[in-house]
């Protein structure tokens, strides 16, 4: 099982869109060990009384489905510099601290993203995440499209074409 952090984005979209009438997170949730910081608890699930992903968010939280792990949140220099919320530098934190304990921090967010690839921490898209568990048999292809097209809204269109190339063909350099 995929042992993953996800930071404030990557749970809000999870949360936000349904397949076969349950949010996207709860097919995820059965096939990855998801973990989040302190932070990105507090950014998600204090929106609950405003955001029905907020509740689904705390829903599995509670019922133990998302771990909160939380850091020792010093002065991180680098991080503070990048002027990242604190969900995301709580997270890249956290993947520091996990190590090789950790498969990747999964993040939509574009300046965590590079930041996370300056520290050579391994990630992925959440999009990556979906096409990582049909690569590796934990998730069908049928239902990976499925939460590809659902979650479409949130990605510019390149993204959900190129993914879904990528589930059919099984290459990521496909250019037509």
């Amino acid at each position: 099982m995929l042992k993953v952090i996800f930071d404030t984005n990557a749970l809000i979209t999870s949360c936000k869109f349904y397949v076969h009438g349950l949010p996207v997170i709860k097919h995820v949730v059965e096939r990855c060990e998801i973990i989040i910081s302190h932070s990105v608890n507090e950014e998600v699930v204090s929106a609950e009384g405003r955001y029905p992903d907020a509740v689904v968010a705390k829903e599995l939280i509670r019922d133990g489905k998302i771990k909160i792990r939380r850091v020792p949140f010093l002065d991180y220099d680098v991080l503070d510099r990048y002027k990242l919320g604190k969900g995301e530098k709580e997270s890249i934190v956290l993947a520091v601290e996990m190590g090789e304990e950790l498969d990747f921090i999964v993040t939509d967010d574009r300046l965590a993203y590079i930041v996370i690839d300056r520290m050579e921490i391994k990630k992925a898209l959440f999009l990556d995440l979906i096409v990582e568990l049909v690569e590796r048999s934990s998730m069908d292809l049928e239902l990976a499209k499925l939460i590809i097209n659902a979650i479409e809204l949130r990605y510019p269109e390149g993204f959900i074409y190129h993914t879904l190339k990528i589930l059919v063909r099984g290459d990521r350099k496909c250019l037509k």
